[in-house]
């Protein structure tokens, strides 16, 4: 059962789309600024789990206060826009105690991480054993496999999958009904 003399808290999450982390950055302070200057609003809070995943949080004074802050104009103009920069999932609860899932990286549809990867990897692993067997010719093929793999896991692990990650965080978190996974 509902009561209006609880607290209610919406929280919006959102996964930019690559390019637009500024713009949504930006998005995020005119949302902030638009809760604060409703009814009923109570506090906010901002979680970023990284740059790419970001999670919203206000707090309004009642389920009602929170239900004519979501259907203003104003905030509806802003989701509209925010949809432009990345995919979301707003969720709302009612009460003192919260308890909510956030979607994360651990989230992501396991085939879209497994594409994600694999397309990461491929060019990287010709051009790396390539290099390795024109450069090594003298060292056994052994041991050019062991160069190539070290020079290969030190790339992905520190330049290219965090880039392609972010990248690719949007779609790799989204649900087929175009929401962010939990």
């Amino acid at each position: 059962m509902m009561d209006d003399a609880e607290p209610a808290t919406l929280i919006l999450s959102r996964a930019v789309k690559p390019g637009k982390t500024d713009a949504l950055r930006h998005w995020m302070e005119d949302v902030t600024a638009t809760a604060e200057a409703a009814e009923g609003f109570v506090g906010s809070l901002r979680l970023g789990q990284t740059n790419a995943l970001q999670h919203l949080v206000y707090r309004f004074g009642s389920r009602a206060l929170l239900d004519t802050f979501r259907v203003s104009e104003a905030f509806k103009t802003l989701l509209a826009e925010g949809e432009q920069l990345a995919t979301g999932l707003d969720q709302v609860e009612n009460g003192r105690r919260v308890e909510i899932d956030l979607p994360n990286d651990a989230s992501a549809s396991p085939w879209k991480r497994f594409v994600v990867t694999w397309l990461s990897v491929l060019p990287v692993l010709l051009v790396v054993s390539t290099a390795a067997r024109k450069l090594l010719p003298f060292l056994p093929a052994p041991l050019q496999v062991a160069v190539s793999s070290l020079v290969l896991t030190s790339l992905l692990q520190w330049v290219i999958l965090p880039r392609v990650q972010h990248a690719a965080r949007a779609w790799m978190l989204k649900s087929t009904a175009g929401k962010l996974r939990t």
